[in-house]
């Protein structure tokens, strides 16, 4: 059976890889699709709780809600920092396929769901999937 959850965040960022656009900060709004995989049932049918898998992952999803996301190697940090900006540093560039990697393995070594493929798109016409 495979169950589908779907979570948002709000979130700015830059990548200076990313060309002249995306090296200037902007903001998404980043919609998250889970796809968990599980094997057995129990007597009422049922898989795992909707309820219970949001308890493990959404937390995980709204760290980065309302936040600057920024490679930790960005020359901005140093700047940002000073100003007591609310950033997260994280250990590459912030494109999208950098970030839904980072996510799904955050969501299976946390939450030890069995998470199979994740979606995350940063507009309604732009997304990236990563399964394992």
């Amino acid at each position: 059976m495979i169950i589908e959850k779907k979570y948002h965040f709000y979130a700015a960022h830059r990548n200076k890889a990313g060309g002249e656009k995306c090296g200037r900060i902007h903001g998404h709004t980043y919609e998250v699709k889970c796809y968990f995989e599980f094997k057995t049932k129990n007597e009422a049918g049922i898989t795992y709780l909707f309820s219970d898998i949001d308890k493990l992952v959404e937390p995980i999803i709204k760290e980065y809600c309302h936040w600057f996301l920024i490679y930790e190697l960005d020359p901005l940090v140093e700047l940002l920092e000073l100003a007591n900006e609310p950033i997260i540093k994280l250990p590459f560039e912030t494109s999208l396929e950098n970030l839904a990697i980072w996510l799904f393995t955050r969501i299976k070594n946390e939450t030890k769901l069995p998470i199979i493929k994740i979606e995350l798109a940063e507009t309604k016409s732009s997304k990236v999937i990563y399964e394992s």
